[in-house]
């Protein structure tokens, strides 16, 4: 218990000292743009809305940079989209680039990959950049020393409760704390995993200001033709040794969601890690890895190793590249079998 305390205390601390850089940067700049990994999910929205929340504190209305296509988004995504449209201004990256100016402001939220966002290659049109994010930092980060990246915390729902909680913000639009709640159940797999005395805490705290449990229970409750999908690639799975469970499936299409559900439920037998690919719609497949002991098995080293992917010693992906299943199995074992993993 005293180990969990320290973490809780040191993130506080840690949280406290990262807001007057962030009030600084934001009071200095002429416009703040902000973005999260394409792709979004719900911890991405949640704290998307909750960072345009602390701009407006600081009287600056920022532009919400988001350009995923509607089919890959959730219904309920597009929900989350369509009420945070209601409060700010969401736009494109091709309205960006009809906006920018030479002050500006870019504040990423869970992701610090330079590829994973919509403005990949763009960046150093930016004065300043802050990052926001739970993921592990590699080559591929974001270049900036304005970074908040705590990987010892479910989320970056969770980040951005405690940075609201530091500035003492409130809304009467409770459903930004239904969002942050749904943003750190999904992340822990609803509280399953990756969950810290902190995590704890959050979540009474925004259940104690008005988030909606029932609301996220139905965000995430099962559909039945996608749930089938989920256990037609579990069971696909095989043990590679007593440690890892692999699934690679050509037999379908799935979302990336699903494929996500597979290695989370894998990680109910007795193994470390799971790791679950299968073809998404545009026919490559995309891969997701879960842990069930911390650097036990590294398996965000493995998707860095795979296409570049990350994520945290409990939660990774890699970017869909691969066309074929055999090949793709066979990276991964060689991976994992030859011990090529970055220690």
């Amino acid at each position: 218990m005293k180990s969990n305390e320290k973490q809780e205390d040191v993130l506080k601390q840690t949280i406290n000292e990262f807001k007057t850089n962030l009030t600084e940067n934001i009071k200095k700049s002429n416009q703040v743009f902000l973005i999260a990994h394409e792709k979004l999910d719900f911890d991405a929205i949640a704290s998307l809305g909750a960072m345009a929340l602390i701009c407006k504190r600081h009287k600056k209305a920022p532009y919400i940079i988001i350009n995923d296509s509607e089919d890959d988004l959730s219904d309920e995504v597009k929900e989350m989209i369509d009420k945070i449209k209601e409060k700010f201004i969401i736009i494109s990256v091709d309205d960006y680039e009809n906006s920018k100016t030479q002050n500006d402001l870019l504040i990423t939220v869970d992701v610090n990959k330079t590829f994973k966002t919509a403005l990949d290659g763009k960046y150093k049109q930016f004065k300043d950049i802050i990052v926001v994010d739970h993921h592990t930092e590699d080559d591929n980060t974001i270049k900036t020393k304005n970074k908040l990246i705590l990987t010892n915390v479910s989320s970056c729902s969770e980040i951005m409760y405690y940075l609201l909680k530091q500035y003492n913000i409130t809304s009467s639009d409770t459903f930004y704390y239904t969002f942050l709640l749904a943003g750190i159940y999904l992340d822990t797999n609803k509280l399953n995993k990756n969950k810290f005395v902190s995590t704890l805490e959050a979540v009474a705290g925004l259940i104690n200001k008005g988030a909606d449990q029932l609301r996220v229970d139905d965000y995430f409750a099962l559909d039945f033709e996608s749930d089938r999908k989920v256990h037609l690639l579990v069971d696909k799975a095989f043990p590679v040794n007593i440690t890892v469970f692999i699934s690679v499936c050509d037999d379908g299409v799935f979302t990336k969601e699903e494929i996500a559900k597979a290695a989370d439920y894998a990680l109910n037998y007795r193994c470390d890690a799971a790791i679950v690919a299968a073809k998404t719609k545009d026919g490559s497949y995309d891969v997701s890895a879960r842990g069930k002991v911390v650097d036990k098995i590294g398996i965000n080293n493995i998707m860095y190793i795979l296409n570049n992917g990350g994520g945290n010693t409990v939660s990774a992906s890699c970017p869909a590249i691969y066309k074929d299943a055999d090949e793709l199995k066979k990276q991964i074992l060689d991976i994992i079998t030859l011990k090529k993993i970055k220690k």
